[in-house]
């Protein structure tokens, strides 16, 4: 959620996924329409309405931001520690079931990915066989139409278009410098902000 309180500025809300968060934390705020991460620095932190020092992992937060404009944010971006040297995708492989859909499901379909904070139209650029009905699962590599985005390895995932809906989780994400980071290679402690 994003605000702008008279008197504070901009305000954004979440809920921490792992690790702490206090004002003296080194943080990035992210992925713009490039892809890139920016440094902040917090005024405050409230959790239920009450001015805290620091937020656990679990916990709901709002977070009012020094210098940064609202236009420069928008739903989807996330706060995490600079540590993490955070990087977003363009293109993920997922691992999904079809729940419904009345035809067949193939290269170049565009259904909207939701993933935790995430949601963007997609165009599916791979599968592993060469369709995918109602409930078929499959290997399918998506990648997003309009601008980069910060997934986790491992996350749940909902995709749909009108009737068509389906569920899955991220196994693979492809970076612009041509690495990938799959659910293998995920076991790392981190703090993350969403």
């Amino acid at each position: 959620m994003l605000l702008q309180v008279s008197g504070v500025g901009t305000v954004v809300a979440g809920t921490m996924l792992r690790g702490t968060l206090s004002t003296r934390s080194n943080l990035l705020l992210g992925p713009d329409n490039k892809g890139q991460f920016h440094p902040i620095q917090l005024k405050s932190i409230m959790n239920k309405s009450m001015p805290v020092n620091q937020v656990s992992a679990g916990q709901s937060a709002t977070l009012a931001i020094k210098k940064v404009k609202r236009n420069q944010i928008r739903k989807g971006m996330v706060v995490v520690d600079a540590k993490l040297n955070p990087q977003a995708c363009q293109r993920f492989t997922a691992e999904v079931m079809v729940l419904h859909h009345p035809t067949t499901i193939g290269i170049n379909y565009q259904p909207v990915v939701h993933s935790l904070t995430v949601r963007q139209a997609c165009k599916v650029v791979s599968l592993d066989r060469e369709c995918i009905r109602t409930g078929d699962r499959a290997l399918v590599t998506f990648e997003f139409l309009f601008r980069p985005e910060y997934l986790l390895v491992g996350a749940r995932l909902i995709f749909r278009e009108g009737r068509t809906k389906g569920i899955g989780r991220i196994m693979h994400l492809h970076y612009p410098d041509g690495t990938s980071v799959s659910v293998d290679d995920q076991e790392n402690s981190s703090e993350s902000m969403q």
